[in-house]
């Protein structure tokens, strides 16, 4: 094991024994390389990958502190981004960044099975999570049937709510699946990170009640906010590995 693993290993420990909780801040750095008999550079590496983890969180000039726990995102469920946030404990807000009807490209036509040029709504939003932004969500939706759909103001309603009580369309199932990116300029600007910092990449289709796409959806989530998880069910009899 590295001397970083090691250090990363303590301080967790640390975090543990002490019962620090969200907001608390650990020991100068000085205080922690007396303590543990390391350099200064080691210990630097160790609290920065931890705070990759999302574990702790660097303030210049004010220390080292526990962060906030991160957001679990159920892969299973037909929730959208944001209210998959919101139904994991977080307090959401959202910032709108584009919301407007367009002509479907070759893009949307491949995602939505929709004609060339036919109406599709487009809106992207950053999703701030207990204060910290931590993700881009971008979808298309076929707006075929939705007359008005871009009339709504999406940094305070749900695009599903909308979906479901103005136009009786409903997510019942769909496809997903999730990368690692690293952030353009474009998302580092709108997510307040450095461009290049590792992300998650998520892409799905989702399936409306009578199976024909509704949305085509991609999200860029901060491993730091947010981790993606399922649930595991036990094996039918006579099911095996």
């Amino acid at each position: 094991m590295s001397s970083r693993d090691t250090i990363t290993e303590l301080i967790e420990c640390y975090i543990i024994d002490n019962d620090l909780r969200p907001g608390d801040r650990l020991p100068s750095e000085r205080d922690l390389c007396e303590q543990w008999g390391v350099n200064r550079m080691t210990l630097r590496n160790a609290i920065k990958r931890l705070s990759e983890l999302g574990v702790v969180e660097s303030k210049v000039g004010l220390g080292t502190f526990v962060a906030k726990p991160k957001i679990v995102r159920n892969l299973q469920d037909t929730l959208g981004s944001s209210e998959a946030i919101a139904a994991a404990g977080g307090e959401l807000e959202r910032i709108v960044v584009s919301s407007r009807l367009a002509e479907a490209d070759k893009h949307a036509v491949r995602q939505l099975h929709v004609m060339l040029a036919s109406p599709v709504f487009e809106l992207t939003r950053v999703c701030i999570v207990d204060g910290e932004r931590a993700a881009i969500e971008s979808v298309i939706v076929n707006a075929r049937d939705c007359p008005g759909i871009e009339g709504h103001d999406y940094a305070v309603e749900s695009l599903y709510g909308v979906l479901r009580e103005e136009y009786g369309l409903v997510a019942t199932r769909g496809t997903e699946k999730i990368d690692v990116c690293k952030l353009d300029e474009r998302e580092a600007d709108l997510l307040d990170y450095p461009a290049g910092t590792t992300a998650f990449f998520q892409e799905g289709l989702m399936l409306d009640q009578e199976g024909k796409p509704l949305e085509y959806f991609t999200t860029i989530a901060m491993p730091q906010r947010i981790v993606f998880g399922t649930e595991l069910r036990p094996f039918s009899e006579g099911e095996g590995r």
